[in-house]
C-alpha cells in the first residue's frame, strides 16, 4: 500500500505493475526488466522469505521509528531535569555564575545516570535484550512510571489482541487500545512514540486481507501514529487507503471516520480550505445522529473550530464553541483533552479576532488562566496539552497587554 513508487525510475505508479514473487512495484515492464538486471533478481527471494516488499518496508519504518523515539524521550528527560535543577538555582542566589553552571553541568551528569538506571516495567531490563532499544515514555506517567521499550508494548498489545481473536472476545476494543493506550495511566501515547507503535501494529497484521478487522484497525493506528509524529503525508496517503476501502463495502461509520481522518491531514498540510469543508459536513452529520452531548460531536466541532481558525474565520469559530464548551464542561468535565482543546482554541478565536471587545479579551484571559490550571493538575507540566493551553495563556496576555488590559 505504502510501496507507490517505481523501485527503478522512483516515478509515481498510477498503474501498479508488482513483480510476481516479492511485490516491488514498477510502473511499466521496463523498468521492471532494468531492475530486474542490475540486481534485483539477487534480491527478490530474500524479500520474499522477509514476508514481501510490504512487510519488509514496514520492518524498516519500524525500526527507524523506535531509534527516534527513544533518542526524542532520552533527550526529553534531561531536558526535563536540567529544568527541575535550574528552578533550585533561586536556592543559590550565594553562589557565583561559575558555580550555578557547575551546578548544572552535574546535574546533567546525574540526569544520565538516572536515565540508565530507568528500566521497562514489563521486561525490567533497560536495555532490551534482543533490540538492544533503550526505554520510551509517552504518556501521562509520572515518577518513574511508565517507562517501557516499544517492542515490549507492542508485543504485550499483539498477545492480548491474539488472545480476544482466539476466545472471541467481547473486549476487542479494550485488548485493541493496547497499541495506543498506556495501561497504567491509561492515556494515549503521543509524539514518536505513537508513530513506533503505529508502524509496530502495521507490521503485525500486513499480511492479513484488507477485508480483517485486524488490518482495518491497524491502518488506523498506523495513521493515527503517523499523524502523532508529525507525518501527515503519509498518513492521509493510509486515511485515503481507508476510505477507498469503506466506500467499497458501502460502510458508513468507516467513512465518516475515514473522512474525518484525511481532512485531519489536509489541515496539517495546510490544505484548510479542503478541509473545512469536509469537517463542516462531518460536524452537521455527526450531530444530527448523536447529540451535542456527544463526545464524537464534540471531537467534530473541536475539528471544525480548528479549521476555521486556520482560515481566519473567527466569528464563525468564536460562535460554535460558544455553544459547545459549556455543554463539554458538563458532560467531560473541565480537566478533560477535548475540553481543554475547545477551551485552548477558544481562547485563541477570542484573541487573534481584531474586532475583539475589551471584555472578550478579559474573558480569554481568565478562560486561558482556568484551562492552563486544569491541565496542569490532570496531566501535568510536560505534557503536550499542558504546553498548548501555556501557549494559549501567553498569547492571551499578549493581546489584553497591546490593549492595554494587562500589565
Amino acid at each position: 500500500m505504502f510501496l507507490t513508487k517505481c523501485a527503478a525510475c522512483a516515478a509515481d505508479c498510477t498503474t501498479v505493475k508488482a513483480c510476481s514473487r516479492c511485490q516491488t512495484v514498477y510502473c511499466s515492464v521496463q523498468c521492471q526488466k532494468t531492475h530486474w538486471e542490475s540486481g534485483h533478481d539477487k534480491l527478490c527471494k530474500m524479500i520474499k522469505k522477509k514476508g514481501g516488499a510490504e512487510q519488509l518496508y514496514a520492518d524498516k519504518q519500524y525500526k527507524a521509528s523506535i531509534k527516534l523515539a527513544v533518542e526524542k524521550c532520552a533527550k526529553d528527560a534531561r531536558s526535563q531535569a536540567l529544568l527541575n535543577a535550574a528552578k533550585q538555582l533561586g536556592d543559590l542566589s550565594f553562589c557565583d555564575m561559575e558555580e550555578r553552571k557547575r551546578f548544572l553541568e552535574l546535574s546533567a551528569e546525574d540526569a544520565e545516570i538516572e536515565e540508565d538506571e530507568v528500566t521497562c516495567y514489563i521486561c525490567l531490563d533497560s536495555i532490551h535484550s534482543e533490540t538492544k532499544e533503550g526505554v520510551v515514555r509517552g504518556c501521562g506517567c509520572k515518577g518513574s512510571q511508565g517507562h517501557a521499550h516499544v517492542t515490549c508494548l507492542a508485543k504485550q498489545a499483539q498477545l492480548s489482541v491474539e488472545e480476544g481473536e482466539t476466545m472471541n472476545a467481547d473486549d476487542m476494543s479494550a485488548r485493541w487500545s493496547k497499541w495506543t493506550r498506556c495501561g497504567i495511566c491509561e492515556q494515549n501515547y503521543r509524539s514518536l512514540v505513537s508513530c513506533a507503535l503505529g508502524w509496530a501494529c502495521w507490521r503485525t497484521y500486513v499480511q492479513r486481507p484488507m477485508e480483517a478487522p485486524a488490518k482495518r484497525a491497524a491502518l488506523t493506528t498506523l495513521g493515527s501514529g503517523l499523524m502523532d509524529g508529525d507525518r501527515a503525508g503519509e498518513a492521509l496517503t493510509v486515511f485515503q487507503a481507508q476510505l477507498k476501502h469503506a466506500y467499497k463495502e458501502q460502510d458508513e461509520e468507516s467513512i465518516t471516520a475515514a473522512k474525518g481522518n484525511c481532512a485531519m491531514c489536509l489541515s496539517n498540510l495546510g490544505r484548510d480550505a479542503e478541509a473545512v469543508v469536509i469537517n463542516r459536513e462531518l460536524y452537521a452529520q455527526i450531530r444530527k445522529a448523536s447529540g451535542l452531548e456527544d463526545i464524537d460531536t464534540l471531537v467534530a466541532a473541536l475539528t471544525l473550530a480548528k479549521s476555521l481558525r486556520a482560515l481566519s474565520s473567527f466569528s464563525e469559530a468564536r460562535a460554535l464553541l460558544r455553544e459547545v464548551v459549556p455543554v463539554a464542561m458538563t458532560s467531560l468535565g473541565g480537566d478533560h483533552g477535548v475540553t481543554l482543546e475547545l477551551n485552548s482554541n477558544f481562547v485563541r478565536a477570542m484573541c487573534m479576532d481584531l474586532n475583539a471587545t475589551a471584555d472578550q479579551l478579559k474573558a480569554a484571559v481568565d478562560l486561558a488562566h482556568s484551562t492552563h490550571e486544569a491541565a496542569l493538575r490532570r496531566y501535568g507540566d510536560g505534557h503536550e496539552l499542558t504546553h498548548l493551553c501555556r501557549a494559549s495563556l501567553a498569547d492571551a496576555r499578549v493581546v489584553a497587554q497591546n490593549a492595554g488590559l494587562e500589565r
